[in-house]
């Protein structure tokens, strides 16, 4: 049997979607052939790369074209998206990180990123009828597969969770302390509305008004807005009065990511809608506490490592921050817990899982 997987998001600087994809497929590398776009090449894995890059036409155009002209028997669409035109003849296997996209505009507006934007009006037509079309759906956490459930009217049994994970290199087993520390809160964000990054703003000021003196000094850096959006959200700062805290790190390197987070004070993730929610693992993993949104999936991955608050309300997000910032014994507590939480997702535990997968399904 000749297998595929769409690589598009598996090459050049990835995160996220492309490193969960990597893990997917580690136990079957041997056996399958990686599909990209013309001029791209997977460096790890025999690739066969044709058609034009643009998104919606490299997926619903050019791959199924390929999965065709190349016998594949199975392709695997790692990206919650997939080609509703394929084949008959070819199994679809699809991984569903989320349903963010299909929240109605008045809950969720749309992103300040038009293509972030575009990106949402494309998976709101497609994940649908890919869902209806795939042969296997892999999803990312229990409440992830319940919503995918729920909306497709999919059997539970059909939907399988394997999680996100992280390799060893993350686990430093290390608790600095905080006279080591950084007097920062750290934050893993975007453009997208999904991530709430405004209420954190407002937050962060009802925190500092809070503490007085005693936080006068603390920043809030911001990891993962891209260059051209970061005055949108400095304007909001400024117009809080807080812009002179406010620090915008550029794409950091893993190495350069894990000791921001192992030096931070605090993690704090506000978002309103995860799938799994990446950062808050990455954060317990280097040893430090996590206070976030309890919203989505964010409170399975968490369990009791966390502070959590209502992403809808500023002044619960300030009083949480705020606690976790002046608890030093809850905090070293929770950072202990958080560890132990994160162990649960660590790579050589899930490939467990990612090896039962394709044993019991192929």
């Amino acid at each position: 049997m000749k297998f595929a997987v769409d690589a598009r998001w598996m090459v050049g600087n990835y995160r996220g979607m492309g490193q969960y994809a990597h893990g997917i497929i580690s136990p079957i590398k041997h056996n399958i052939v990686a599909l990209l776009p013309e001029g791209s090449d997977a460096t790890d894995m025999s690739t066969i790369s044709q058609g034009h890059p643009f998104f919606p036409y490299w997926e619903q155009k050019a791959l199924p074209q390929l999965c065709v002209t190349h016998g594949v028997d199975e392709v695997l669409c790692p990206y919650n998206t997939g080609p509703i035109n394929l084949a008959d003849s070819i199994k679809m296997t699809l991984v569903v990180h989320d349903l963010i996209y299909l929240e109605p505009w008045l809950k969720l507006p749309p992103s300040i990123s038009p293509y972030q934007t575009l990106g949402r009006i494309y998976r709101r037509f497609i994940v649908p009828k890919a869902v209806e079309r795939a042969n296997k759906i892999i999803t990312v956490s229990e409440y992830t597969r319940t919503l995918i459930c729920e909306r497709f009217s999919v059997a539970e049994k059909d939907v399988v969770v394997i999680p996100n994970s992280l390799d060893s290199s993350w686990y430093s087993g290390e608790q600095i302390p905080s006279s080591e520390r950084g007097r920062y809160l750290l934050t893993v964000s975007g453009e997208a509305s999904s991530k709430n990054l405004p209420a954190l703003l407002r937050a962060f000021k009802l925190f500092k008004r809070r503490g007085g003196n005693s936080v006068f000094d603390v920043k809030l850096r911001i990891v993962g807005i891209k260059q051209a959006y970061q005055q949108h959200f400095f304007k909001i700062a400024q117009g809080l009065g807080i812009e002179s805290f406010i620090m915008f790190e550029p794409f950091l390197t893993e190495d350069a990511l894990k000791e921001l987070y192992k030096k931070a004070w605090l993690f704090v993730m506000p978002s309103l809608y995860e799938g799994f929610g990446i950062p808050v693992l990455e954060a317990m993993a280097c040893g430090t506490p996590v206070v976030c949104s309890d919203a989505t999936s964010l409170p399975e991955v968490v369990g009791e490592a966390g502070w959590l608050f209502d992403p809808r309300d500023a002044a619960d997000m300030a009083d949480k921050i705020y606690l976790a910032w002046t608890d030093e014994l809850e905090r070293s507590k929770r950072i202990h817990l958080g560890i132990e939480r994160a162990s649960v997702y660590n790579r050589k535990n899930v490939e467990k899982e990612i090896k039962k997968f394709w044993r019991d399904t192929n």
